[in-house]
């Protein structure tokens, strides 16, 4: 990485340090908002949200469909956005109310309760004690908004790395400088969605760097109580530079699965492939429903065309409803692989569906792997009290040679603490099989989770997470692996980011998911996104990573005899041969070496 990103993100990471809403910068720059007006407040009162902005009279009937039955076809028109001629760019006015739960305010949402599934005596394995990543200093994102948790999302392109919180979305260069900042949500000005009719409610953003349109993707969801309305909101940059024009479209998304049983999304899944743009959404009973409808619809899949759509014309869907939940779209970033949908189907497996016919009439077929025994734990302790992560949902999946990546977070019989986790299954063809999986190891009392994977293109695979303890206020990691280590294994932690204080408040609700990409670039550099706790709330952490052989320290490739004479030359003293980062060159590292000794064979 070149010095100027490494001077850049410590200057930028220095001048946050301690400010309450995230990296707010000097009065006197241009079109940077640091106003002491407070953002609009937020509602208070549960189970209501603000009025959409949208008349009543134009909102469209709600989408009738089965669950399992045909695709239902969709269009709307593009609303047309240039972010260079907002009057301030940056906006970061911080607020003076309560932060709000965005759940809160949305009508009872419950899942089933999960399957119980055949048992089986597979296992995860666990990390090797030599690290395999290599990160760059990481830059502070969006800070603090009105809502917890972030659910803090990111995109990267040529030159520029997409955020997204809830309720804001921001752009930067590579080396941290902030670009753009503003809220997703009317409270902006406007608001990046406002043109749309969207209220001061948007929730669970997502964004993508589409590689085959070489264009930016950004979607929220929208619900409103009063007026019983929901939407699938997004915007496609018009080209690979995020700064100037997007197109925005705001689809309906209030399903009818029948008997007037009527249904709104949640908890979106985000992705691509080289067909379609994909949106997935947990379908929940309206308040207006009949009392005999189910709580719970299934998961509405919605498959977006790109043509038309990121020309800035009329934006085409075509929807089919499925029983599962909390279904995740697995990207596919290479030309030959489709993207997949991942959920947990039982306790002992997960789901994989592909979607036959994306374009024309879109057809889901389901099958599963078997994986080890899942078992939920919701609470990671800190120092101040404890973290709310929710529950055994995936939380991102990537595909890369017909090979399906996934990772959650899951305790186990013999460890009760709650360990990110990952799966590689093989999708080719038949019944998907396990390939390998494995889970961060920790000591007693530690919990790790919100684990986001990827696949750069060379095989290797890295993990982006968060750890606490009632020691350990929550910081951020990562971990990696070559194609040559054993099955399952990852390399030891590398601390990108720590929180200098935790939450404080009974059980405070934590991610609800990080995210994990592959510079389009180079294809090997993975970039990662997470939550940190500073005294004025939460912050997000970007950081920058590449997965190698540490011990492999003239890079030639193997860890042989050219490598132990750098170790020794560097006995007692700091620097690369520290292995262990203990601040010294010892026996220590040496052991370390000797583990990792050979030639990188794929195993």
């Amino acid at each position: 990485m070149q010095h100027s990103r490494v001077a850049s993100a410590l200057l930028l990471a220095l001048s946050c340090l301690g400010l309450p809403a995230g990296c707010a910068t000097s009065s006197g720059e241009r079109g940077v908002s640091t106003s002491s007006t407070a953002v609009p407040a937020a509602p208070t009162a549960d189970g209501m949200t603000p009025p959409s902005g949208r008349d009543p009279a134009t909102i469209p009937p709600p989408i009738e469909m089965t669950v399992g039955g045909p695709a239902v076809i969709g269009s709307t028109s593009a609303s047309i956005f240039d972010s260079r001629t907002v009057a301030e760019p940056i906006d970061r006015r911080t607020f003076d109310t309560p932060q709000r739960r965005p759940g809160s305010l949305l009508p009872a949402h419950k899942k089933p309760p999960l399957a119980k599934g055949v048992p089986n005596d597979l296992d995860f394995a666990v990390q090797r004690p030599v690290a395999r990543t290599e990160a760059d200093p990481a830059f502070p994102a969006i800070g603090a908004t009105a809502w917890t948790p972030p659910d803090p999302c990111l995109a990267v392109g040529p030159n520029h790395v997409v955020a997204t919180v809830n309720m804001k979305v921001a752009w930067y260069l590579k080396d941290g400088t902030a670009q753009f900042e503003n809220f997703l949500d009317s409270t902006g000005n406007p608001g990046f969605f406002e043109d749309l009719g969207a209220g001061n409610f948007t929730f669970d953003p997502k964004c993508f760097y589409d590689e085959f349109a070489q264009r930016f993707v950004v979607l929220a969801l929208e619900y409103y109580s009063a007026t019983q309305e929901s939407w699938i909101t997004f915007a496609v940059s018009d080209d690979a530079d995020p700064n100037g024009v997007w197109f925005k479209y705001r689809t309906p998304s209030i399903v009818d699965l029948g008997g007037g049983c009527r249904y709104w999304v949640d908890y979106p899944g985000l992705g691509y492939d080289g067909q379609a743009w994909y949106v997935t959404g947990n379908l929940f009973k309206l308040s207006s429903s009949a009392a005999a409808c189910g709580g719970f619809g299934g998961t509405l899949v919605r498959v977006i065309e790109k043509n038309g759509a990121m020309a800035g014309g009329t934006a085409v869907w075509r929807d089919v409803a499925d029983p599962s939940a909390s279904m995740q779209v697995a990207t596919a970033r290479d030309a030959a692989d489709a993207a997949r949908l991942v959920y947990v189907a039982s306790d002992t497996t997960l789901g994989i569906v592909r979607v036959n016919n994306p374009l024309s009439a879109p057809v889901l077929s389901k099958s599963t792997c078997p994986v080890p025994l899942l078992v939920g734990d919701n609470n990671a302790p800190t120092p101040a009290g404890g973290l709310a992560i929710v529950d055994l949902r995936i939380f991102n999946a990537f595909v890369r040679d017909n090979r399906v990546f996934a990772a959650h977070h899951t305790a186990s019989a013999l460890n009760p603490s709650a360990t990110a986790a990952w799966y590689e299954m093989n999708d080719a063809g038949g019944a998907p099989s396990l390939v390998q999986t494995g889970r961060i190891s920790v000591v007693s009392g530690e919990h790790t989770f919100f684990p986001a994977v990827a696949v750069n293109d060379g095989g290797s695979v890295g993990l982006v997470y968060g750890r606490s303890s009632v020691a350990m206020n929550p910081r951020l990691e990562v971990a990696g692996r070559l194609p040559c280590d054993p099955p399952g294994t990852l390399g030891a932690a590398t601390i990108v980011a720590s929180s200098p204080t935790s939450p404080s408040g009974g059980s405070v609700r934590w991610g609800d998911y990080f995210a994990l990409v592959v510079d389009p670039v180079d294809g090997k550099t993975f970039w990662g996104i997470g939550e940190l706790q500073t005294a004025g709330g939460w912050r997000t952490e970007v950081v920058s990573f590449r997965v190698g052989r540490a011990a492999d320290l003239d890079g030639d490739g193997a860890v042989n005899a050219g490598d132990l004479a750098v170790l020794l030359a560097d006995w007692g003293q700091s620097g690369a041969s520290d292995l262990n980062a203990n601040g010294i060159v010892d026996a220590a590292d040496l052991t370390l070496m000797l583990a990792d000794w050979g030639p990188c064979v794929p195993q």
